[in-house]
């Protein structure tokens, strides 16, 4: 089978796609991160052009609402298939419930997601999980200590970390505000925060921390890559957002062998159900909430973390490769119907 993306060239999306090995198609737009109607319909001829000269029986798969939008109507008139991969957990508007129908299959990520098309044939979904390429060697656990020393963290310190955006849906203020909580039972404990500005500023954070007079005991990190090692420099994760679709984090912390504690909210509550490796608290829990269940899982956070088979178990059901078999089965089904018998005459 091969994979084509099409995406504005000269991006680190297309030089990344080349270096996977994969061919690249300049849409000869510019790369942008909102869509409007208006500009979709100026397009609409180049992109035309550009599709009529893509073999017919290809499929269009699209990662976000916003590309089915720019790109789903030209490919659905040009007679293409559309695989749609659901991410999110959207306000299903009128308008983004019609995007969603043009395509012939939907691909969920969690059931939260897959319960928010729930307007959509169930034949027409299908929930596979995301794929992440986590390793599993224990050196990470050792990479991510060095890496939490070079930021400056204390090196005898009890690490407690947010990993994420500064989103306010993931709550990075609500994050400080317990560890407020925990500062004042524990002296042993340090805070870090990975991630960069969302709805808010690091420079905004660094004020609320302030006037929590927690200020010296939290390192903001920023953004760095890869992921999983800022999760293995922690000691316990805490993953305070509210209805996320999957949850990331929670996966490579389990793999990483990182104890994680996590708001029990849609996607969370699902990685949690389906793998454990650490603890939830409830939705509407408090920051006192919080902070006494981080308390009480410091008393023993080893006891949350997965161990051979169990950990090996996660590395295969996200892996690349079962993603890719469940995708490719998809488009095995697009593309070969069931065949409907008739009556006989």
């Amino acid at each position: 089978m091969r994979c084509i993306v099409l995406c504005p060239g000269g991006t680190r999306l297309a030089e990344q796609a080349r270096h996977q090995g994969l061919a690249v198609i300049d849409c000869g737009e510019p790369p942008v991160s909102r869509h409007h109607p208006a500009v979709d319909a100026l397009r609409f001829a180049n992109r035309w052009k550009l599709i009529k000269g893509i073999p017919a029986d290809s499929i269009f798969h699209f990662n976000d609402l916003s590309a089915v939008q720019s790109w789903g109507p030209v490919a659905r008139l040009s007679g293409r298939h559309i695989v749609y991969h659901h991410r999110s957990l959207n306000h299903m508007t009128l308008p983004k419930r019609m995007l969603v129908n043009l395509a012939d299959q939907i691909i969920c990520i969690s059931e939260a997601c897959e319960s928010n098309v729930e307007f959509i044939s169930p034949d027409k979904r299908t929930f596979v999980l995301n794929p992440i390429m986590v390793s599993a060697d224990e050196r990470i656990r050792m990479e991510g200590r060095r890496f939490a020393r070079e930021l400056g963290c204390p090196e005898k310190a009890f690490l407690i970390g947010f990993v994420g955006n500064f989103w306010n849906w993931k709550r990075p203020r609500f994050f400080l505000d317990v560890c407020a909580r925990i500062a004042r039972e524990r002296r042993d404990c340090h805070f870090v925060t990975f991630g960069r500005k969302g709805d808010e500023a690091e420079d905004d954070l660094r004020t609320f921390a302030r006037d929590l007079g927690i200020a010296h005991r939290v390192t903001f990190a920023g953004f760095h890559m890869p992921g999983e090692r800022n999760i293995a420099a922690l000691d316990l994760l805490l993953a305070t957002s509210m209805r996320e679709p999957f949850g990331r984090t929670l996966v490579e912390a389990i793999i990483t062998g990182t104890p994680y504690l996590a708001t029990d909210s849609a996607g969370y509550r699902e990685t949690w159900n389906r793998w454990r490796g650490g603890g939830l608290v409830p939705l509407d829990a408090t920051a006192d909430d919080y902070a006494l269940h981080v308390l009480k899982v410091m008393q023993n956070p080893n006891e949350l973390v997965l161990h051979g088979q169990d950990r090996r178990r996660v590395i295969d059901d996200v892996s690349a490769s079962t993603h890719a078999q469940k995708v490719v089965e998809i488009y095995n089904r697009i593309k070969s119907p069931p065949v409907r018998l008739g009556r006989k005459h």
